[in-house]
């Protein structure tokens, strides 16, 4: 829409008389703060780094998990609370799953006997401990840091908004300006982030 209203900006400027060149200025000045905003906002590589091997720890406990759900059966045990931490692992609800957890491991060393004489390593419980110990912190890490994202959005929420309204007055105009006329699309939101989400994944170069 950037490109459209300098283009246009002129054109506008006689039927719509705020659209100065000051007011495009303003307009672009907004962009350039919310474009640096959003740079600061984006993923960290801490954040994907903890969130990498936090969900790669899941999968590993997960597939773990595939031979106890062997013992249980073997062994003739309710597996119901094993199905319910495996699909917590699943949908990466870490929180959930270390909570559950807490319950898999009184059951398994309730049942530790029975259930190495089925094939569980002996000492099974200490290994679900430093697990569930390894995922609350990754866990924490994880939420620390987008905690401090969303005040950061929160905090500068007011930017944001102020471009919005920039975006919805000049795509306003155009639609009425150029109604019936093919660039009306430029000017129509919906067609706008549609077009943005096509550009973003890969299927249309940029350029076009």
């Amino acid at each position: 829409m950037k490109t459209s209203f300098t283009r246009d900006r002129a054109e506008l400027a006689t039927r719509f008389a705020e659209f100065t060149p000051e007011y495009e200025a303003e307009f672009n000045t907004q962009l350039r703060k919310v474009a640096k905003l959003e740079q600061t906002l984006k993923l960290t590589e801490e954040q994907k780094q903890v969130t990498e091997t936090l969900y790669e720890k899941a999968d590993l406990v997960n597939k773990e998990f595939n031979f106890l759900s062997f013992y249980f059966k073997r062994a003739d045990l309710d597996s119901g609370i094993l199905t319910a931490v495996k699909k917590d692992l699943v949908s990466r609800n870490i929180e959930g799953a270390c909570f559950k957890m807490e319950g898999l491991m009184q059951y398994v060393a309730e049942n530790e006997t029975v259930l190495v004489s089925k094939g569980m390593a002996a000492g099974f419980v200490a290994t679900l401990e430093t697990d569930v110990e390894d995922f609350t912190i990754k866990n924490a890490l994880q939420n620390k840091i987008m905690n401090i994202k969303g005040q950061l959005h929160e905090d500068n929420a007011g930017e944001y908004k102020k471009l919005y309204t920039y975006i919805t007055t000049i795509a306003a105009a155009g639609k009425i300006m150029y109604d019936g006329v093919g660039k009306v699309d430029e000017y129509t939101l919906g067609k706008v982030l549609s077009r943005m989400r096509i550009i973003n994944s890969g299927k249309v170069p940029p350029s076009e």
